[in-house]
């Protein structure tokens, strides 16, 4: 009974406390979603090799003899190009006088098309024959890798990494003629082995024919550390940072990779640690992680005495569908179970599970449109269970307001483009978006936000959560040189909209019409990097209004600030 009185009492601080006016009270699920951040893969650039189409009337002006070409015939080519594809890229040649030179540029162009399709080894040649029947022949030699452990030489690395990248070479490149894509594919995903560098050439192979891959492999250093300091937190638990970070490359030699971080503010302590390992060679990868946090709420907040947990353990799958130096497709699979724990004065408020699996595609692809650029985009569908048994007042409660227990459903998107300016040098324009679509109202930790240094930066971390949203920024950003050290120099728009209820109901908010509302804002940010150390800084300026401010004008950090400043320092041993 004593039990119940103190949790109605604790209850009734919390929905009538004029403390409460000043801004939303953080809790174990927001403030866990507030530190979970995604980075995607990034790709390479490269060239497309492309034929010379003025090669043949180059070769024109050169002495020797000549012979009339009446038609052209082909060997050899066979599954490489059909014999339309073939006599449409000689075809200029045909009905004309040529000498050899430009008879071997006709046999050079035939090689720079069948390698655009992506046969890099394959080549054309003119054979020893006789042109006075007016038939030109033009061999192929499809090219293909030597046969046997010879097709892939290694230096460097300890024989276990060189016999697993052998392994992943030879699951990945075919028996026949390879392919640009084929080459690639087994290449970059031996560079994906974690703690690696890996550097490849092709070179004529020991067989007549043949080509083989010469890689110089150089092995990192087996752990690393890492230490940021920042103003990224909540200001009701302390918004400086400190964290240390710590990576081992492949403590089991099976291409794993570990992590562990620890991260501290004046009232939260945060540990996670993640393990990531190859179950093929073709590329997939498993993962799992857990963290823990425990929290409490100072400042104007400090007498309700709010204080809890947050505990996550979850895993995952992932392969590259397609993994090459210009475009790269991932499928993602993952699943969690977070524990999230909330007490006032001592008393349980909150006694959260939230299980969830989330499927999706992740993407980059680079191209020269408009100068060249690369684009990344994903897509995901999270789908899961909140249960809310382990409290039942807190079950009742909910059942009457938000209805968060029970299934859930939401899309996530985002895309990003990082373009090049032609005619301006070291400019680029970034430009992205992201997004959450909800089907239900979600438990806190689900929830979008708007605010904070990865969002609207003109605003406060936790403003404007809401179980669907919408963020666009753009950057234009200049590349620089500062006293010997790389910097960049930027101007920034951000712009958000977000939905507080998927499902209002009675009482939800004392305005509805601010259940859905835009934030807004500009800055200037200036990013300075030396050799093991990085500095990042913001600042940033609100544009227009906040109709989601509390009924006291304040934001969800308990102030009404207009100008907003962000910095992180790195630091790397």
């Amino acid at each position: 009974m004593h039990e119940i009185t103190n949790l109605r009492m604790a209850a009734a601080l919390l929905s009538m406390s004029p403390l409460l006016t000043i801004a939303a009270t953080p809790d174990a699920g927001q403030l866990l979603n507030e530190r979970q951040r995604v980075e995607q893969p990034a790709s390479r650039p490269s060239t497309e090799p492309k034929a010379d189409a003025n090669a043949l009337s180059q070769a024109a002006g050169q002495p020797g003899l000549t012979a009339l070409v009446q038609q052209v015939r082909f060997t050899g080519a066979d599954g490489l190009a059909t014999e339309t594809e073939l006599q449409a890229w000689v075809a200029d040649g045909v009905g004309q006088r040529l000498n050899h030179a430009q008879m071997q540029a006709l046999a050079a162009r035939v090689t720079a098309r069948l390698q655009a399709k992506g046969y890099l080894l394959a080549r054309a040649y003119l054979p020893r024959q006789d042109l006075s029947g007016g038939e030109l022949q033009i061999a192929v030699v499809p090219g293909r890798l030597q046969e046997g452990p010879g097709r892939l030489g290694l230096t460097g690395g300890n024989a276990a990494l060189q016999a697993r990248l052998r392994v992943i070479a030879d699951a990945n490149l075919p028996e026949g003629p390879p392919k640009a894509e084929d080459l690639e594919r087994a290449l970059l995903l031996m560079r994906d082995v974690p703690g690696i560098t890996v550097r490849s050439a092709l070179a004529k192979g020991d067989q007549p024919g043949t080509s083989r891959i010469e890689a110089q492999v150089e092995e990192q250093r087996a752990w690393g550390v890492s230490a940021s300091v920042d103003n990224f937190a909540n200001r009701y638990t302390g918004d400086v940072r400190a964290t240390v970070r710590g990576v081992l490359n492949r403590p089991l030699e099976r291409e794993d990779q570990a992590f562990v971080s620890l991260s501290k503010t004046r009232d939260t302590s945060q540990a996670a640690a993640s393990y990531a390992w190859a179950l093929s060679p073709k590329g997939l990868r498993a993962n799992v992680n857990a963290s823990y946090l425990r929290y409490s709420v100072g400042l104007e907040l400090e007498p309700l005495e709010l204080r809890g947990t947050a505990r996550s353990l979850g895993a995952g799958l992932s392969f590259p569908l397609q993994r090459a130096r210009e475009s790269n497709v991932w499928l993602n699979l993952d699943a969690e179970d977070r524990r999230l724990d909330d007490d006032a004065l001592g008393v349980s408020l909150h006694r959260r599970r939230v299980d969830r699996v989330n499927v999706g595609f992740s993407a980059n692809a680079w191209d020269e449109r408009f100068g060249g650029g690369q684009t990344d985009w994903g897509l995901g569908v999270a789908s899961g269970q909140v249960s809310l048994a382990r409290n039942p007042d807190d079950a009742r409660a909910d059942a009457v307001g938000a209805s968060t227990q029970g299934s859930f459903t939401k899309l996530n998107w985002h895309v990003g483009r990082n373009q090049s300016l032609p005619g301006l040098g070291s400019w680029t324009l970034f430009v992205s978006a992201n997004g959450q679509l909800a089907t239900d109202n979600l438990d806190s930790s689900e929830k979008f936000i708007l605010g904070g240094p990865a969002g609207v930066r003109a605003y406060a971390v936790g403003e404007a959560s809401g179980d669907s949203g919408w963020l666009a920024s753009m950057e234009l950003r200049r590349d620089f040189r500062f006293y010997g050290l790389r910097a960049q120099g930027l101007g920034f728009l951000d712009v958000g909209g977000i939905t507080q209820h998927q499902n209002p109901w009675t009482g939800a908010l004392a305005d509805p019409s601010t259940n859905h509302y835009r934030l807004a804002g500009a800055g200037l940010g200036l990013n300075v990097s030396g050799e093991r150390w990085s500095v990042r800084s913001a600042w940033a300026h609100t544009l227009g209004h906040n109709r989601g401010r509390s009924a006291n004008g304040l934001e969800a950090d308990g102030r009404a600030e207009r100008q907003r400043a962000w910095v992180q320092l790195n630091v790397a041993y």
